[in-house]
């Protein structure tokens, strides 16, 4: 199926420790932050509104291996697997 493509390792973003966080939101952010498998199909940019002024970032296009979902993930949550 993605035999063309790079494969990785990902996580949707990094969750610190929160000591008072309820049982959900404890689940929430393990769900968050757990290692993922999926397929690298190239770099896009993205808007990132977050801030005062907008500016442009670079993103990774990821499919899931699971889900076969296409999601964009930052460089520094991403690590491409040797073959």
């Amino acid at each position: 199926m993605c035999n063309n493509l790079r494969k990785v390792t990902y996580c949707l973003g990094q969750c610190g420790f929160i000591p008072d966080a309820a049982q959900e939101e404890r689940i929430e952010m393990e769900e968050f932050s757990k290692e993922r498998k999926g397929y690298f199909h190239r770099w896009v940019d993205d808007v990132d509104t977050s801030k005062d002024i907008p500016f442009i970032k670079t993103v990774a296009l990821i499919e899931d291996e699971e889900s076969g979902e296409v999601i964009m993930v930052e460089y520094y949550n991403l690590k491409f697997m040797k073959d």
